[in-house]
């Protein structure tokens, strides 16, 4: 199988209703992970990538990257953007300052994406190395 090379995308996030409905009390679970480690994909940028319903994928900005399951979007056409529900997962490659306008970069911001074999990693394992990285941080002061 030939290796399908990352493509640029640009990576907008916003709340979903089923994001909203999981949610509600419980931040940590499955459903959660269900709801919010997701992009969604118009179609045409599904085939190009060679993707499948819940493909993995990764996405990188200059945050950093996550790996999260590709969707279909019902949204489309809305070729080269993708859509990322609002949590852990969109945090971990969004901006985190705001730019000075006092409201965090949620919207236009450059990714790659690209297929891969990866796994998504948990909800906790994620908090745990954000833990980490903190204490990492805040011990270099």
């Amino acid at each position: 199988m030939s290796k399908t090379p990352p493509q640029e995308f640009i990576l907008t996030s916003g709340r979903t209703i089923e994001q909203g409905v999981t949610l509600v009390g419980i931040k940590l679970s499955q459903k959660a992970k269900q709801a919010t480690a997701v992009a969604f994909l118009d179609p045409r940028d599904m085939t190009k990538l060679t993707l499948q319903e819940n493909s993995r994928i990764k996405i990188t900005t200059s945050e950093g990257e996550i790996v999260v399951f590709a969707r279909e979007s019902k949204d489309a056409p809305h070729e080269g953007i993708v859509f990322m529900p609002l949590g852990i997962y969109a945090n971990w490659v969004l901006p985190p300052g705001s730019s000075g306008i006092g409201v965090p970069l949620y919207k236009g911001v450059k990714a790659l994406i690209e297929p891969t074999e990866e796994s998504v990693k948990e909800i906790d394992d994620l908090l745990q190395e954000l833990m980490t990285q903190s204490k990492i941080s805040s011990s270099k002061k």
